[in-house]
């Protein structure tokens, strides 16, 4: 599917697909914790990154279940400048927002109820710009109510989040319609899950095995996508939504048990007899539909909808849909300094008046992907180097805690990279910023032992040669790097290099991309 030139892909996760318990499994996979204790089975995560108008997967990560976020980066390689990514609460993590960013795709995440970005700029539509981890975002807060076919009425509150900030080109209307279409990936894992799997276990006791077999599935699902997407190109103006995983599954597997078309003639394809039985077998174009969030199974942690969820339990039609956007309050914006409190004169005297809060004083540049807290700091302050910051101020801009970013940021004065002017108030100093004493760099400890590799370097020695670094930090790193098999400890605070090659680091489990698929119309 493509909205105004962009090409529309999504993250998700599944994690139902059951494993046998053999002992390899349980070490790789771990036990899935349920209600009544943990599961039967291990169960084998899969993250996947596909096109939500074709359904056709644009890559994969399979292995054990270590956060939808730590894995979806893995993918984000996969992401290119024509493509708009839509997620959704479980992907509002500020590494998710910043990688997507740094691959020039845009963004269109619905964030978490947790999350106060704080207004910069309201637009004429009712969204407004705001900056969340360094990335300039468009903020978009609606009630949706639909009507249904019964004539029940169900609503619900949304906020999203965008770096497509062109109000004109990108109505508040179509971005909210379009974020909708997130859910097609779901009926992707539905095809995987049920229509293929039909709920069965996988077979292999080993990691080795149940990686073939899940790359099995997932090659086959793609190789059938692209034969329904030939069917629906056959036929003008047929969406790709209308194209039967069924029918085309039922096709492919009778083409095999019965040998036919196993090498097509002169004037034939060898997906023939599957893109004749979809489009013969076209479903009808899509209709809106509601329904609670339910999960068949057992030990389903969604077994059973919430009292006050606000949603049918059976998919229902939906006949009208109604959007209201809500203009942000004055309240959420960067909070005023407050005065000094009564009875205590000349003890904490009253802060000045701040210059007031725009877009052009605090929307600071996109950062790079992977930052340090330091860096995002400097970041937001660099875009008014001359303004005078409250710890509130940026903790509200980049969504760390207040008290913990105080902390850090009269740390950082002490070691003259901040000035503090007043209490919890700070700015940058003039002149080149000043280099960390806590910064380590392992290729900068390398190189410096890499000048005489077969002797035994102290702590002491290599804090002096840097010269950035303290020796009580560096000696943690340098023990940490030994556990690691990168260094070899000689002595109590002191190692060389490893006579061999330093081993590479460990790979993740299984991240590639299947066969590129054509775009659908």
């Amino acid at each position: 599917m493509s909205s105004r030139g962009l090409r529309t892909v999504a993250f998700d996760g599944c994690r139902s697909t059951r494993v046998p318990e053999t002992g390899d499994n349980v070490a790789w996979l771990g036990r899935y914790k349920v209600a009544a204790g943990v599961a039967a089975y291990p169960l084998l995560a899969v993250m996947a990154l596909a096109e939500t108008g074709t359904r056709a997967l644009l890559g994969a990560v399979v292995g054990p279940y270590r956060g939808e976020v730590e894995a979806a980066l893995q993918l984000v390689g996969h992401l290119r400048q024509d493509m708009v990514v839509l997620a959704d609460r479980g992907f509002d993590a500020n590494a998710f927002i910043r990688a997507v960013h740094a691959s020039r795709a845009a963004l269109l995440l619905r964030i978490c109820s947790s999350r106060r970005p704080a207004v910069l700029q309201v637009l004429a539509d009712g969204s407004f710009l705001s900056v969340i981890a360094g990335v300039p975002v468009r903020v978009i807060a609606a009630t949706v109510t639909v009507t249904c076919a019964d004539g029940s009425t169900h609503r619900g509150e949304y906020r999203l989040v965008t770096t497509l900030t062109d109000v004109r080109r990108h109505p508040t209307e179509d971005l909210l319609a379009l974020y909708h279409q997130r859910w097609e990936i779901e009926v992707a894992f539905l095809a995987i899950r049920h229509t293929m799997l039909k709920g069965r276990v996988l077979r292999s006791g080993d990691p080795q095995g149940l990686r073939q077999e899940m790359w099995a599935l997932l090659t086959v699902h793609q190789l059938l996508r692209m034969a329904m997407l030939d069917a629906t190109d056959a036929v003008p103006g047929c969406d790709p939504d209308r194209a039967c995983f069924t029918a085309a599954l039922a096709a492919a597997r009778d083409s095999v048990t019965r040998g036919a078309t196993i090498v097509p003639g002169a004037d034939s394809e060898l997906t023939g007899p599957i893109t004749e039985a979809v489009t013969g077998a076209l479903l009808p174009p899509r209709r809106p539909r509601i329904s609670a969030r339910t999960v068949k199974g057992v030990s389903a942690r969604y077994g059973h909808h919430r009292s006050d969820e606000d949603r049918p339990c059976v998919s229902t039609p939906v006949t009208a849909p109604d959007i209201i956007v809500h203009f942000p309050q004055q309240d959420t914006s960067a909070p005023a300094p407050t005065a000094a409190p009564p009875g205590r004169p000349g003890r904490n005297p009253a802060p000045q008046q701040d210059p007031p809060v725009t877009a052009q004083t605090l929307l600071p540049p996109a950062v790079p992907m992977h930052t340090s807290r330091l860096e995002d700091v400097l970041a937001a302050m660099g875009t008014a180097p001359e303004r005078e910051w409250r710890a509130i101020e940026l903790a509200t801009l980049l969504r760390l805690d207040r008290s913990d970013l105080t902390g850090e940021l009269i740390r950082w004065s002490r070691r003259q990279i901040l000035i503090k002017t007043r209490p919890a108030t700070f700015k940058i100093p003039d002149g080149p910023p000043q280099p960390s004493k806590l910064a380590v760099h392992p290729k900068d400890v390398l190189a410096v032992m890499a000048t005489d590799p077969h002797r035994p370097w102290h702590a002491r020695e290599i804090t002096a040669a840097l010269n950035t670094v303290k020796h009580s930090t560096l000696a943690q790193h340098l023990s940490a790097w030994a556990h690691k098999n990168l260094l070899v400890k000689t002595a109590p605070t002191t190692y060389r290099l490893p006579e061999q090659p330093m081993p590479a680091a460990p790979a993740r489990p299984l991240a590639a991309t299947n066969t590129p698929t054509r775009r659908a119309a």
